[in-house]
């Protein structure tokens, strides 16, 4: 496709370390407040940024500050791989069962949160196209002049579009036509005319202006993907992670996933 990685000697004056002493548990102090301050990290997936963000920004005034760290699901793993290790995670439930058998999170604290499939997205003033049917989808396919869509070593919106077009016998077809990005809301393409015809998870096409969602993929083509969350075993802020898996997994959240494009979990 179109891919465009003191030993002291006799007689001599020892001088007193008190205020070496007193200068470490200053900086202890000084990397305890800091850690302290910098709360809680989350490592998302970019399919639940938007219910997630809402989620996070509805919180009460004066909670303790997260840093959200939004990728594919491909870049998290990769991360994680290196040895970062965050507070909390929310990735594909097939990520996430790797890292309960890895022991990177504890795995009583894993929660499903909701699933979506892949959509096809065009430019918002654009005809609709027909994709009601596996031979529909591909006549639009094999007819649009570029298709974006995201790396599939990288994120799994990508994989399953991958193993779609191979599904549907066109995957020759679309190698020239085809942007592969490494993650974001890859249909900004679609808007800015790069690309006739976008294929990304629905909660990513969703939030992004000037396309619309024409559908998800028709049929058994349509594949739905969990998310899960779970808090990191390692993790220095149990009380805190504890409270924002409450905020993930209430009413309001679920109503905000739900009005994201998932189905939410029950």
């Amino acid at each position: 496709m179109d891919r465009e990685r003191r030993s002291d000697g006799p007689g001599r004056r020892v001088k007193s370390r008190a205020p070496l002493r007193a200068f470490g548990a200053a900086l202890l102090t000084l990397w305890f407040g800091v850690a302290q301050a910098a709360g809680l990290t989350v490592f998302c997936a970019g399919a639940m940024k938007a219910p997630v963000s809402a989620i996070v920004g509805a919180r009460v005034p004066n909670a303790s500050p997260i840093e959200i760290v939004y990728g594919t699901a491909g870049a998290l793993r990769d991360r994680i791989a290196k040895g970062e290790r965050p507070d909390v995670l929310v990735v594909p439930s097939q990520d996430m069962a790797v890292l309960v058998t890895d022991r990177v999170v504890d795995a009583a604290t894993r929660t499903a949160l909701g699933s979506t499939g892949v959509g096809v997205a065009v430019r918002a003033d654009a005809p609709s196209p027909d994709i009601s049917t596996p031979a529909a989808l591909t006549a639009t396919l094999l007819a649009a002049r570029r298709i974006v869509m995201v790396d599939p070593t990288k994120g799994t919106s990508g994989r399953i579009v991958d193993a779609v077009f191979k599904e549907l016998g066109i995957a020759d077809a679309m190698r020239d036509k085809t942007l592969e990005l490494d993650g974001g809301y890859v249909v900004e393409a679609v808007a800015r005319g790069e690309a006739d015809v976008g294929l990304h998870q629905v909660t990513e096409i969703l939030p992004v202006a000037g396309v619309k969602l024409v559908g998800p993929l028709p049929g058994d083509l349509n594949r739905l993907t969990r998310y899960d969350a779970a808090i990191v075993a390692t993790t220095t802020h149990r009380a805190e992670a504890d409270a924002l898996m409450g905020a993930l997994t209430n009413d309001d959240a679920r109503r905000r996933i739900e009005a994201a494009g998932f189905t939410p979990a029950r």
